[in-house]
């Protein structure tokens, strides 16, 4: 019998001891959302946010306003001229009017120096080019900005968070590692919310920028048949 409560009190003191050494279970760590870290981001996240409605608002009405007027009707400079051969110039330009793109309207300029020098009515062509692909590039500087500033915007909203967390522990003398952490990461949103901005406005930048390029190769090509179509001679 005493050698059962021996047994007993030495397995008793070896789960007193095992219990001693295990560390206490870790605390469940907290999920936060999308939105709850936005909001840890601090005062600078109030400028990036207007950032990127701005971008995105910019890059899609830049993409409907090109949608609208970068339609090319292959048949239009055809059409055009065979009315301008049968002499109708009132009807080459009403076909110009009625096609409502960039197209329409450069043709439209280079009817109206019909009769001048083909000098006149390739710089009539030329400029009117020019201001409609100019008119496609309206606004799009807002964006190409948007893409430089959010990033270094980001950027100082992590510098001026680390400079508050070393000043808080100046004051405090409190240098835990859990102090220095939960303001870091908290500060650290302001520089990936901004670089997540700067994408998306560079990436809309150029995803235009190229469209009109494109654009602007065969607006040209589509000129070049309706100079050398008023250049051939009429049989």
């Amino acid at each position: 019998m005493g050698i059962l409560l021996q047994a007993a009190q030495v397995a008793s003191t070896v789960v007193d001891t095992a219990n001693a050494i295990m560390p206490a279970a870790a605390p469940p760590v907290q999920e936060l959302s999308v939105l709850g870290l936005l909001t840890k981001g601090g005062v600078i996240m109030i400028p990036l946010v207007a950032f990127l409605a701005i971008a995105l608002f910019f890059i899609i009405e830049r993409y409907l306003f090109f949608s609208q007027r970068s339609k090319i009707n292959n048949n239009l400079v055809r059409e055009v001229l065979d009315k301008l051969y049968a002499g109708n110039m009132q009807g080459a330009d009403a076909l110009c009017t009625a096609d409502k793109s960039a197209l329409g309207s450069v043709l439209q300029a280079g009817i109206s120096q019909l009769g001048k020098p083909i000098d006149h009515i390739e710089k009539a062509l030329d400029i009117q080019s020019n201001i409609e692909l100019n008119e496609m590039e309206k606004r799009m500087s807002w964006i190409s900005m948007i893409s430089g500033v959010a990033p270094r915007l980001g950027f100082i909203g992590t510098i001026l968070g680390v400079i508050k967390i070393f000043y808080n522990i100046s004051q405090s003398a409190d240098i835990s590692i859990g102090t220095i952490s939960a303001g870091l990461y908290e500060k650290m949103i302001t520089s990936a919310a901004g670089l997540v901005v700067g994408v998306i406005a560079f990436m809309g930048y150029h995803f235009l920028l190229t469209k009109i390029d494109n654009y602007s190769m065969k607006l040209q090509k589509q000129i070049f048949e309706f100079v050398r179509g008023i250049q051939k001679p009429v049989k």
